[in-house]
Parts: C-alpha cells; structure tokens; sequence
C-alpha cells in the first residue's frame, strides 16, 4: 500500500512539480553522485539529496535529513525584484525553460513602450535557446490607450521583427471587461508547471525600483487559465486572435 500511494505521488509531481533538467549524466564518471556533484559544480543545484552523505560536500542531504526545517529546503516563495531586465529574466527563468506553454497575462502590455519592448526581446531570446519548442501568448486589456490586435497586426513588422526569434511565433489575445464582471488587472506567467504573480507587470523601469514577484499555489494557476481560454466567459474576447512570426507576418485563428 505504501508503495503505491508513493508512485502515485510521484506521477502526480510529474505533472508540475519535477521537470526535466537536461543535466548530463556520464557514466564514466562513477555513480549518480558522482554526475551530480560534477553538474553541481558546474551548475548549483539547490540542494542535492542522496542515499548517503558525501564527504566536504554542504549540499548534499542523506534522505533521513530531508525536513522542512533544514535550511538548504527551505525555499522562498516569494521576494521583492529589482526592475531591471536581468533580474526580472532571472525571477522568470525556470519557468521560460521548462514551460510547454508560456502564457503571459499583462492588462497593460504595450510593445510601443521600448522598454517592455527590450524586455520581451530578451525573454524570448532566452526561450528560443532553452526552450524552443514551447508555445507563447501574450494576454492583455483592450484598455484606455485603445491597443487592440489591429494595431498589432498593422505595425507587426516594426514592432516584432526584432524581437521574436527564428522559427517562434507568439499569439496575442485581446480581452475586454464585462460589464459588472471581474477585474482584468493581475499581472502573471502562467504555464502548465506552476505561475508566477508579477505585482507591476512586464516593464523594467529600472533597479531603482523593485516589485513583488511570488510562486502561485497551482490550483490558482489552473483556476487563471481557465479564465482567459478561449471558450470562458469571464471575460470578453476580442476576436480575431492572432500570431505573428518572427518576420513579422501575421495569421488569424
């Protein structure tokens, strides 16, 4: 009984609690140890845990010292970023490497604004080198300023040719708030692995400022997506959606 319910566990963190790492693993080096130390030493992981203790190393638990009261598992799940670009990237990158689905919710995105401009640029740099196979949307408000996916598809050549990778395309989703219906105003990554809640949103204004960044509980994240898929009702869905591609041509769905 106890080693079923233990596979179960174990199938049920597949889904969004382990990910695979791409590591290296050479069996020339020795035992499973012995690759991680090496990996580590190129590459820190957080913590290492194994069946036994290795010798000088601080990283390594034994499975009988796992506790949420040891120091190196006590991970936080929030904290305040720098609004620059490299922090911002860094606060997001485990999530733009390991997500099949990038799916950013930003009410007042804006890629007329160089800065969220530069940012983006920067963010899908990093998914086309370590994740080139996930899917890219960009959510936002049809707000005050009145962007809307004809403005994106009008200027797609100007505003995107240089910011999307080769072979990447991203697809935008305009929504409008229903009248006496939810706020569209949270700013998040969501993705099948877990979310981040970006307080300010997608625009590095400088590290002169800070905003607050935090893990989101998963069923939060589902409850998220499922508000902006294309069939709910929460909010108003501005239609046609569209994806444009690196070169700046544009499609409909």
């Amino acid at each position: 009984m106890q080693k079923k319910m233990v596979e179960e566990a174990l199938n049920q963190a597949k889904r969004n609690k382990v990910i695979r790492s791409g590591r290296n693993y050479d069996p020339a080096l020795g035992s499973w140890l012995d690759n991680a130390l090496s990996e580590h030493r190129s590459k820190p992981f957080h913590a290492i845990i194994a069946s036994d203790l290795a010798e000088g190393e601080k990283s390594v638990l034994s499975v009988d010292m796992v506790d949420e009261n040891v120091p190196l598992l006590k991970v936080p799940h929030g904290d305040d970023i720098p609004r620059d670009i490299p922090s911002i990237i860094k606060a997001l990158q485990g999530l733009l490497e390991h997500g099949s689905k990038l799916v950013f919710v930003d009410p007042y995105f804006d890629p007329f604004n160089s800065r969220q401009k530069n940012l983006f640029r920067e963010v899908f740099r990093i998914v086309g080198e370590t994740n080139p196979g996930a899917d890219c949307e960009i959510h936002y408000r049809n707000n005050a300023k009145g962007l809307s996916n004809d403005d994106l598809a009008r200027e797609a050549v100007s505003l995107f040719r240089d910011v999307i990778p080769s072979e990447m395309k991203i697809t935008f989703f305009c929504w409008c708030e229903k009248d006496h219906g939810q706020d569209f105003h949270a700013r998040y990554l969501l993705t099948e692995k877990g979310g981040i809640s970006v307080e300010a949103g997608f625009e590095p204004f400088g590290n002169h400022e800070t905003t607050d960044f935090a893990l989101m509980d998963f069923q939060l994240v589902l409850r998220r997506l499922a508000a902006i898929s294309r069939d709910a009702n929460v909010y108003d869905l501005v239609e046609p959606v569209i994806c444009i591609d690196s070169d700046g041509s544009v499609s409909y769905q």
